[in-house]
Order: structure tokens, then sequence, then C-alpha cells
């Protein structure tokens, strides 16, 4: 699986990553793994990892960086809340039908195609 971490701690080495199948976030946990060195995850990396559900929960195993902070700014602008620029092409325009008054008089016959 490949996600993006939205929050991460070096101390204790942990971090929360959002999945690219828009499921549940993985939560990672490698305070017993031993990762090749020092560094760990920032907000905004791009990683891939593998991942087990236990207990309902998404567990993030095996991290492996693929592009660093390539989504550095996403973690402000989802706790924003942050709606698309002008510049971003918008929805298309919903326009709503009235439901059609029938007059009471009205008789539908069924045409038959002879």
């Amino acid at each position: 699986m490949i996600g993006v971490v939205l929050w991460s701690d070096a101390s204790d080495r942990k971090a929360v990553i959002w999945c690219e199948d828009q499921g549940d976030l993985a939560f990672l946990n490698s305070a017993g793994d031993t990762l090749q060195s020092d560094a760990f995850f920032d907000a905004g990396d791009v990683v891939q990892f593998d991942m087990e559900v236990h207990a309902s929960m998404r567990r993030a195993h095996n991290p492996r960086l693929v592009l660093e902070r390539a989504g550095a700014d996403l973690p402000d602008v989802l706790l924003r809340g942050v709606s698309p620029s002008e510049d971003a092409p918008r929805s298309a325009q919903i326009i709503p039908f009235a439901p059609r008054e029938q007059d009471a008089t009205t008789v539908y016959q069924r045409v038959s195609e002879a």
C-alpha cells in the first residue's frame, strides 16, 4: 500500500498514514522495529508499506520512503478545511426538475405497435 504521512513523532517512531485506497488511516509504530537509519518519516512523506488489520485497526509494517515531503502542506490543508482554489474546476451545475403536475382528467392509453 502507498500513503502520505499525516503526522509523525520521530522520538516515539510513530506515524499516522492516509492510505491510497481512501479507507481508514493506518498507524505505524516502529519503536520495536529496527529501521536501516536513524531518520524517521516527516508529515508529507509518501511511503510504501505492508498493512494488516488487527482488532479493526490498520497497522503499517515495513515502511519504505517513496518520496520525501511530497505532500508537506497536506496536514495543514486538512486541518484548516481549505476549499479548492478559485482556479480549480468546478463540478457540474445541477438543475433540479420539479415534478410535472398532471391534469386529473388526462387519461393515458397504451399504444401498441402494429
